[in-house]
């Protein structure tokens, strides 16, 4: 009897942290947690756990560029149409990412927001 309380009690405590460790993987949309930056080569590391809320919870496409900056903060990179936001930097053993996510924007010509996507790459397995 004592060992299927044990195994009850070593049963309870897994599902506690497993609920728990799921529960941190994901995070609302903060917009200072979003901007801020200890290392200007790396994005916030709060950005990738935020993502998924910003795209599901938050109307960003119909936006004005100038409303999305109010929103999310100055974008790391700024083209003529394409506005790109970074989530993730990863390195290898080089000064050469080796997977990247990035949050992008097509505007308009008057300057709203047309479409959002979330782009992955990642390097080819290079010897």
């Amino acid at each position: 009897m004592r060992n299927d309380k044990a195994y009850n009690n070593l049963k309870w405590l897994f599902i506690v942290l497993l609920f728990i460790a799921g529960s941190c993987s994901q995070q609302k949309f903060d917009k200072d947690k979003w901007s801020e930056r200890e290392d200007p080569a790396f994005p916030p590391s709060s950005r990738a756990r935020m993502l998924d809320d910003l795209i599901t919870n938050h109307d960003l496409v119909g936006l004005s560029y100038k409303d999305l900056v109010a929103r999310l903060g100055m974008p790391d990179n700024k083209d003529e149409d394409i506005v790109t936001y970074k989530i993730v930097v990863e390195y290898g053993t080089d000064i050469d990412p080796v997977y990247t996510k990035d949050l992008v924007f097509t505007i308009s010509k008057d300057s709203s927001i047309t479409s959002m996507k979330v782009r992955d790459w990642k390097t080819e397995n290079v010897k």
